[in-house]
């Protein structure tokens, strides 16, 4: 009888300890084979997408018109008038006043600087030039120069006088434009002297040494 109890006791004890075996397996938790590296990154949100950068804009063209006038240019400066000329043509009327008084005023000055200059071909293409601006100085001091080489003694001191006026009115430089007008003016006052000292020379016979004095004085200028 007393061994009967025995073993009854220790079946009860053998099932009280495995009962808490069972208990502590099941509140263990569950290993992780993330490391806490692996834990941080998937705590943190996904990085956005890197957005793709914006093509740099492409480059302007030279303006053809600038092109265009800098290579008629280099003709002119080349001795090439002709072609210079041809090329300032080629190029056309420009809606700008100002870029068109200043093809027109390079196209004059073309004919100017060219080794024979041809300064009666320069002359009504500045008119024009300074017919479409009246502003650009350079172009009336260039008028001025053609007008002065084709004996057009009076107009030429009109013109050196409206260049000086439209470089002031621009803040702009007057300075050749102020010489050519002293030469000039020095040059009209030799030519004034001179017919009057001969007509004074000559009052007896008045017609004929006015007639020679206006000969001389024209010939004068042209040599000038």
């Amino acid at each position: 009888m007393t061994q009967h109890k025995r073993a009854i006791l220790l079946l009860v004890v053998g099932l009280i300890s495995l009962t808490g075996v069972l208990r502590a397996d099941e509140a263990a938790p569950a290993a992780s084979n993330s490391t806490a590296a692996d834990q941080s990154a998937a705590a943190q949100p996904a990085a956005q997408p890197v957005a793709a950068a914006k093509p740099a804009p492409a480059a302007k063209a030279d303006n053809p018109v600038k092109a265009a006038m800098k290579a008629a240019g280099d003709l002119a400066a080349a001795g090439k008038t002709d072609e210079a000329v041809a090329a300032y043509e080629k190029i056309g009327v420009l809606k700008s006043k100002k870029a068109e008084g200043w093809r027109l005023n390079n196209e004059g000055l073309a004919y100017l600087e060219a080794a024979d200059p041809k300064a009666d071909k320069a002359v009504p293409v500045l008119e024009k030039a300074v017919a479409v601006d009246p502003g650009n100085a350079v172009a009336w001091n260039n008028l001025g120069s053609a007008y002065e080489q084709t004996d057009k003694l009076e107009k030429a001191k009109d013109a050196y006088q409206k260049s000086i006026d439209a470089a002031k009115a621009s803040d702009g430089n007057s300075d050749r434009a102020q010489a050519n007008l002293d030469a000039l003016q020095a040059k009209l006052d030799k030519v004034a002297a001179k017919k009057g000292g001969d007509v004074e020379a000559s009052a007896d016979s008045a017609a004929p040494a006015a007639k020679a004095d206006s000969n001389a004085a024209a010939a004068d200028a042209s040599k000038q």
